[in-house]
């Protein structure tokens, strides 16, 4: 049980507080000069409105411990504090460290009143005053947090809207710079963009909040069957690369932005689950389901031809010809696939009298590529549907 001041003990402590009143200035100053060596967090807020809140402050804790009532005007201090210092961007830990300082400097200006002669009566009083001190740091946590959550929100809204009239827009070069501020990114970074299907959306929602507060953050945008994040381009690998979707990495300037979406929705249906598909992995697919759903009888002879192979012949013929399109060497083909040389060339020669394409003409592949680009085995495929 905590023994209560007695009556000398309480005059005495009504005497110190009045000096502490008196000592007002000296206390401003004392804070000043201990806050130097947070300032990093406080570069943001003038010298005159770290003077005078440290005068409110002060102020306000002293009537707390004397019981009287808190000055009309500096009733709402804490609220008006955290709400203050959230917009100014000062860091929360910072704020709080910055806070506590008031418990130092009160006690140190107490110690000082109180001396060898009255040690025993402040320390009948320590409890007091760290519990005056931890409730207005509760009180200015709580209004610094609610603040910081509705700035972000708002913030999040007015990017949302930002990014949807860039993605509206008929001339996005025409209207980026002032996007780009809206959004607080440069207007010619270079880009790197996700869109990932909305049934991994979740999944990827909870990688990218990681980055939320940091320099590689993501903005994210909602489709109707997918989600989109974009960011400058960092280096390294994408901390989505795990999750299904479509990766444009080179999007130079935010006016190129709306196009490289539009381009990856079309690319999204060829994407290979559980892993982040590039453009560059899958243009060949796109560009070869345009073209036989434009104009399907331009390959239907060599598609007919290579289904009327055994299956397990067609799946090595069109495994070799798409590995030496690849990387155009001869050597290096069977070297991936564990062959002799002649065994690719062969296999080359057996897929130009199947299709009537020679593998080894660069106008005649990329006919084959685009008769046989779709997937891997496309005959399957022609066969399921």
């Amino acid at each position: 049980m905590i023994a209560q001041p007695s009556a000398e003990t309480r005059d005495w402590w009504s005497v110190a507080l009045q000096r502490l009143e008196t000592d007002l200035p000296a206390l401003v100053d004392d804070f000043l000069a201990r806050l130097t060596r947070l300032r990093g967090g406080y570069a943001s807020v003038q010298e005159a409105d770290l003077r005078q809140t440290a005068h409110d402050t002060l102020s306000y804790l002293i009537a707390r411990l004397a019981g009287r009532p808190v000055p009309r005007g500096l009733v709402d201090l804490p609220q008006r504090l955290g709400v203050r210092r959230a917009r100014q961007g000062v860091d929360r830990d910072q704020l709080l460290e910055a806070v506590r300082l008031d418990y130092r400097v009160l006690w140190a200006g107490l110690v000082s009143i109180a001396g060898d002669a009255h040690a025993d009566e402040l320390v009948q009083h320590a409890e007091p005053v760290l519990t005056s001190v931890e409730d207005y740091i509760h009180a200015v946590q709580v209004a610094f947090l609610d603040e910081r959550e509705a700035l972000a929100s708002d913030s999040r809204t007015q990017e949302t809207r930002a990014f949807a009239q860039l993605l509206a827009a008929d001339d996005p070069a025409g209207i980026a710079a002032e996007i780009a501020a809206r959004l607080r990114f440069p207007a010619d970074a270079i880009f790197e963009i996700c869109l990932i299907p909305t049934f991994s959306a979740a999944d990827a929602r909870r990688i990218a909040i990681t980055f939320e507060r940091t320099r590689q953050r993501f903005f994210a945008w909602d489709f109707d069957d997918s989600v989109l994040f974009v960011r400058p381009r960092v280096a390294g690998d994408h901390p989505l690369t795990s999750i299904g979707g479509v990766q444009i990495s080179t999007v130079r300037g935010l006016a190129a932005v709306p196009p490289a979406v539009e381009f990856a929705h079309q690319l999204l249906p060829f994407a290979t689950p559980g892993r982040l598909s590039d453009e560059n992995d899958l243009w060949l697919a796109l560009a070869s389901d345009t073209v036989l759903s434009a104009m399907p009888q331009v390959f239907s002879h060599a598609r007919h031809a290579m289904q009327q192979v055994r299956a397990d012949e067609r799946a090595r013929l069109l495994d070799t010809f798409a590995r030496f399109c690849a990387n155009g060497s001869i050597k290096r083909t069977a070297e991936e696939m564990f062959v002799h040389r002649n065994t690719v060339v062969n296999r080359l020669q057996a897929f130009h009298r199947v299709t009537g394409w020679d593998p080894t003409v660069p106008a005649e592949a990329a006919r084959a590529l685009l008769a046989f680009g779709r997937n891997p085995n496309p005959i399957d495929q022609d066969r399921e549907s």
